[in-house]
């Protein structure tokens, strides 16, 4: 009886432990979870917040550019035409060596209004909305091609389709700011611009041959870091390489949706 008595306490007390180690390992199983759980939710409240910050900064920007489009074009643009005018007034009463002078400062003045009212289309994003993307871009390299001191090209592949009109806006800044940069600092002579439709992607590639520079060696500016949060603020890939003395190219893969016919 005895030896039985020993054997059922041996047994309820491993029972009692291997419960206690069950009822362990749930609880910290449960607050493993809880934990995994909240960690989850405070990264994704905080890329909210960040999106919302960028969102935020984005629509700024966009407004900031809107009202210098309209300064551009309303009291930028009307001196340069009153000049015109005024040059035009003056001629018929100068004599012939100064009628050329005036002649070639009106047409300095014609090409320096088309110009602004070019700038002044592609920074207003209701104009970019409203004319697209490809002929945003085909009006900003011809822009650049009448700087006559580079060539630039624009390639589209595929059936065009209708994107997202606020996130074609993003897409035509990024591209903007990349040209931008290749004017001003790669020293190229060239810059190539390609816009590539499939059935789930809108890729497009940008590409300078200019000097380039070593990613390892330089420090990303604020140009860059603004594209790249533009880009995963729509869910695009966004590839940039640089290679010294071999140029600069920028990737991004863009989702797209084709509706059937």
């Amino acid at each position: 009886m005895e030896q039985e008595g020993t054997t059922i306490l041996i047994l309820i007390t491993t029972l009692t432990v291997v419960l206690l180690i069950v009822v362990i390992i749930v609880i910290f199983s449960i607050f493993q979870n809880r934990k995994v759980k909240f960690l989850f939710e405070q990264k994704e409240t905080k890329q909210r917040f960040e999106e919302e910050i960028i969102k935020a900064q984005l629509e700024t920007q966009e407004q900031t550019l809107q009202n210098i489009s309209w300064e551009l074009h309303d009291n930028v643009g009307q001196l340069l035409s009153v000049a015109r005018m005024q040059l035009n007034m003056l001629q018929p009463g100068l004599a012939d060596n100064q009628k050329a002078l005036v002649n070639e400062t009106g047409e300095i003045i014609s090409k320096s209004l088309q110009e602004i009212r070019t700038l002044s289309k592609l920074l207003n994003p209701e104009v970019v909305k409203n004319i697209g993307l490809e002929e945003a871009l085909q009006l900003e390299v011809d822009r650049f091609n009448r700087l006559n001191f580079i060539r630039a090209t624009l390639t589209i592949k595929g059936d065009s389709v209708n994107i997202n009109q606020k996130e074609e806006i993003i897409l035509f800044r990024i591209l903007q700011e990349f040209l931008s940069n290749s004017l001003k600092y790669s020293k190229t002579a060239k810059l190539d611009v390609t816009l590539i439709y499939t059935d789930e992607f809108l890729i497009i590639k940008a590409q300078d041959f200019g000097i380039g520079f070593d990613n390892k060696t330089t420090k990303k500016g604020s140009g860059l870091l603004n594209m790249k949060s533009r880009a995963k603020l729509i869910n695009t890939k966004f590839d940039y390489k640089s290679e010294k003395d071999k140029g600069v190219s920028l990737t991004l893969t863009y989702p797209v949706i084709k509706k059937d016919a």
